[in-house]
């Protein structure tokens, strides 16, 4: 066989060698399945797409507002915040603030990011998925630097314009929940704080202050400023009970928390919203006795949240 004849059968033999990205199935441990993204997927430059994640009826920034709401007078509200107002405090609290607690404390939760870098990367058999030298460069996974440039950047740029377009007071708070996000992130990576303390503050507390702040009411009175830190120790202890179902410490902090509920409306003098939120609370200790999952139970909560901000 002639030199020339060597080199041909070598150039046909790498020709048909299969990179681990090419054999199916390789890269499914990792959880990426490459698939081709249709021209006609999108007509926007900023694709900015949502939609309700798990249940809607658990605590959530949307409903933290609506108690706000309930808390500060439905009737005054309407007078105190405009219709377009209302609009966009709702866009900021949930869906903006939202991605930016979402793009720094789980990152992971993009499947579109997930996809699209795992489709730009060098096409080179030594940085297929889960190759050591893709492991060093940071390349086994979506990439931080994608998602922030991709999803979290342009997210946190309308969620400053947005805050900025109904006061300082918005804008501020948009900043403590960037903190609240970065300080997640870190917990990622470094033990500091709880990431579901940080998750309940970003959640009930944030929004409940910056909801009565906008409607006209000093948060920071005796009565609401003690609701919304009960209510944030509630979702704190809910979430530890979800994610860690046979430690006591979440129920312990539900259990504090409805006491402490509890007797701010025997203060307030609101019995009638008292047996509503003792009927509700029901459901959370039959489940545990029975040794039940609460998440069926999450309406519950949200219904009593509300019942607290209207008894105030």
């Amino acid at each position: 066989m002639t030199t020339s004849e060597n080199f041909g059968a070598a150039a046909a033999e790498m020709g048909s060698m299969r990179t681990p990205d090419d054999v199916p199935g390789a890269n499914a441990e990792h959880g990426f399945v490459p698939k081709t993204i249709s021209a006609t997927s999108s007509s926007a430059l900023l694709d900015a797409r949502f939609w309700p994640e798990l249940s809607p009826w658990r605590v959530s920034a949307a409903w933290s507002l609506a108690a706000a709401a309930l808390a500060a007078g439905i009737g005054d509200v309407g007078h105190t915040a405009s219709p377009q107002t209302l609009v966009l405090l709702f866009l900021l609290v949930d869906p903006l603030w939202g991605n930016i607690w979402g793009g720094l404390a789980a990152p992971e939760a993009l499947p579109r990011i997930r996809l699209t870098v795992s489709q730009r990367r060098p096409g080179l058999p030594y940085l297929a998925l889960g190759s050591p030298a893709a492991r060093v460069l940071g390349m086994h996974g979506p990439g931080v630097l994608s998602i922030l440039a991709r999803a979290w950047l342009p997210g946190v740029a309308v969620a400053i314009v947005a805050a900025y377009a109904i006061g300082m007071s918005a804008v501020w708070a948009t900043l403590i929940v960037l903190g609240l996000a970065v300080g997640a992130w870190l917990q990622r990576h470094a033990a500091l704080v709880p990431a579901s303390a940080l998750h309940s503050l970003a959640v009930v507390a944030v929004p409940w202050i910056t909801g009565l702040t906008v409607f006209g009411v000093d948060p920071w009175s005796g009565r609401h400023l003690t609701l919304i830190l009960l209510w944030s120790l509630h979702v704190w202890g809910a979430n530890s009970s979800l994610e860690n179902p046979g430690r006591l410490g979440g129920l312990a902090g539900m259990a504090a928390a409805q006491a402490g509920i509890a007797l701010l409306l025997i203060a307030g003098r609101a019995p009638l919203f008292l047996a509503v939120l003792c009927i509700l609370w029901l459901a959370t200790w039959v489940s545990v006795y029975r040794g039940q999952s609460l998440v069926n139970v999450q309406a519950s909560w949200t219904a009593a949240l509300l019942v607290s901000a209207a008894a105030l």
